[in-house]
């Protein structure tokens, strides 16, 4: 196991230590299948980075809105199958260009879903070669447009929401100092043991 395979597990437990404290019982994401995951690098051409592939691995992911922004982690099939979705909408609506004239990144092979919400929004590891390259990102189905990642990396994602939840401090605070669109946001648990995430400053 990898420092990294480690950093990734565990966040992950302690995330799940404080939802089995706090949260009422829930449905998993099923366990993933490896070869799922070969695929996609054979396609890319490259290898996909550790902690996504550690990502995968995580056994008994809540498959609930446990993300910030109201996300539920989804199975690698049905991952696939959302990439492979938005990869034909993005071939049938053609290249995309902003206000000087610069062309704007369309869903690209190299963008994985690791998560869904319910308006059809998505987060998406950046798999593209250079700084951004497992990155977390919001993927917003009207506008397109990545911008600031919300997080550096999966393993930052599950630190971060971890801190969050044990400490009742925000998370995303980063990604709101560098200048991204989404809101500081700070866990709450309803009557009936259901998270939801809600801006700090409230």
């Amino acid at each position: 196991m990898t420092s990294t395979d480690d950093d990734v597990r565990t966040s992950w437990s302690r995330i799940d230590t404080w939802c089995g404290s706090h949260l009422r019982g829930t449905p998993v994401r099923a366990v993933s299948d490896p070869a799922l995951l070969r695929a996609v690098e054979t396609e890319l051409g490259e290898a996909i980075p550790a902690e996504v592939h550690a990502w995968w691995a995580l056994e008994g992911v809540g498959a609930v809105f446990w993300l910030p922004g109201s996300f539920a982690p989804v199975d690698l099939a049905e991952a696939l199958e959302t990439r492979e979705i938005w990869l034909e909408v993005a071939e049938e609506e053609g290249p995309s260009f902003d206000a000087d004239g610069a062309p704007e990144p369309r869903f690209l092979p190299s963008f994985l879903p690791i998560a869904t919400d319910p308006g059809g929004d998505g987060l998406v590891v950046d798999l593209r070669p250079g700084d951004s390259r497992g990155a977390v990102h919001l993927w917003d189905h009207e506008t397109w447009v990545l911008g600031v990642p919300l997080w550096s990396s999966v393993a930052a994602m599950l630190r971060d929401i971890a801190t969050a939840l044990e400490s009742g401090t925000p998370a995303l605070l980063r990604h709101a100092a560098l200048g991204g669109t989404e809101e500081a946001c700070v866990a709450r648990v309803d009557d009936a043991g259901e998270l939801a995430w809600e801006a700090a400053d409230r």
